[in-house]
């Protein structure tokens, strides 16, 4: 039986990763708009610390922000080494924009849940992500609901 859950569970998994996938096209990019809105600038370093990408990724990521206008990137006046990350005016714009379909988008996902059953469901994922050991800010989600 715990193979056949285990598979199963996995299997679950997979077609929830892909709803969330065919959905959210740039969910990456919108990540980051909102880490950026809620933290301030932010150093390509605590990116990288708080979304766990590799660097060659998220600088690819910045770049592409940066062409579209959502972020400036300045050397950072305490450390020379470092790259500050900034919003630009359009940049708020997008976040709060992401935030909002974020917040319809997890509405309309989990509405035929009850309060009960999210709440168990919470508590079960986050054990899931502590074990795996996934960098997950809570802030960026609403923080921990289940205290």
């Amino acid at each position: 039986m715990n193979e056949t859950a285990n598979l199963k569970l996995l299997g679950l998994f997979l077609q929830c990763s892909y709803k969330l996938k065919t959905r959210e096209k740039k969910r990456g990019q919108g990540r980051l708009l909102v880490l950026l809105q809620d933290n301030g600038p932010l150093t390509q370093k605590d990116l990288i610390v708080r979304t766990g990408r590799k660097s060659s990724t998220l600088s690819e990521q910045l770049e592409g922000m940066e062409k579209d206008g959502f972020i400036t990137r300045k050397k950072d006046p305490k450390d020379k080494r470092n790259v500050c990350i900034e919003l630009t005016q359009l940049g708020q714009e997008a976040a709060l924009c992401t935030k909002a379909g974020r917040s319809n988008y997890a509405d309309e996902l989990f509405e035929m849940l009850t309060d009960n059953q999210k709440q168990l469901l919470i508590i079960e994922l986050e054990q899931l992500v502590k074990a795996w050991g996934v960098p997950l800010d809570e802030s960026e989600y609403g923080g921990d609901q289940t205290k």
